[in-house]
C-alpha cells in the first residue's frame, strides 16, 4: 500500500473541513471509508452523502445516496479518471472529482452513463466549481491544496 504523501493528507483535510463549513448539516462528508455500488465497495477519497450518520450504521451509502465523490491523484490520474471514472460513470455518480495535487488542477466528471462520462472539465487551481447538487457551494479549486513552493 503506497504510503500518503503530506500534499495528499493536507487536501483530505482541507476539502473535508471546506465543505464540512459550506454545506454543514446539509450533507455529511466520509472520508476514505466505503461505499456500496453494486457488488464492489470503493473507497473514495472523499465521499459527500446525504445526512446522518446513523443512517449507514448497517450499511454503507448507495449511489442514489451520493452528492459527490471525489479521489485525491498523487500519481495515480490516469488510474483514478479511467479506471474509477468508468465504475462510477455506471453507477450513475452524477458529480466525481478527481483533484490532481501535482498538476494543481481538478477534473470534473459529469453526465455519467454506461460508457462513461459525457462531460469532463479540467480546471486549474484559480478556477472556482460549484457541486452538481448544491450549486450555491462554489469554492475556488486552491483552497483545495496546500500552498504552493516558492519559486
Amino acid at each position: 500500500m503506497k504510503t500518503q504523501g503530506t500534499g495528499y493528507a493536507t487536501a483530505i483535510v482541507l476539502i473535508q473541513k471546506l465543505l464540512e463549513k459550506l454545506l454543514g448539516d446539509e450533507v455529511l462528508v466520509r472520508v476514505q471509508l466505503p461505499i456500496q455500488l453494486g457488488d464492489a465497495q470503493p473507497k473514495p477519497s472523499i465521499a459527500v452523502v446525504m445526512p446522518d450518520v446513523l443512517r449507514y450504521a448497517d450499511r454503507h451509502p448507495i449511489a442514489s445516496e451520493i452528492y459527490l465523490l471525489i479521489s485525491i491523484a498523487d500519481g495515480t490520474l490516469k488510474n483514478d479518471c479511467e479506471t474509477q471514472g468508468h465504475i462510477y460513470a455506471k453507477s450513475r455518480i452524477d458529480d466525481f472529482w478527481v483533484l490532481d495535487i501535482n498538476e494543481r488542477q481538478l477534473h470534473v466528471f459529469r453526465e455519467p452513463s454506461d460508457d462513461g462520462y459525457g462531460s469532463q472539465m479540467i480546471l486549474s487551481e484559480d478556477s472556482t466549481v460549484a457541486l452538481s447538487a448544491f450549486s450555491k457551494c462554489t469554492f475556488c479549486v486552491r483552497e483545495t491544496l496546500q500552498p504552493a513552493a516558492a519559486d
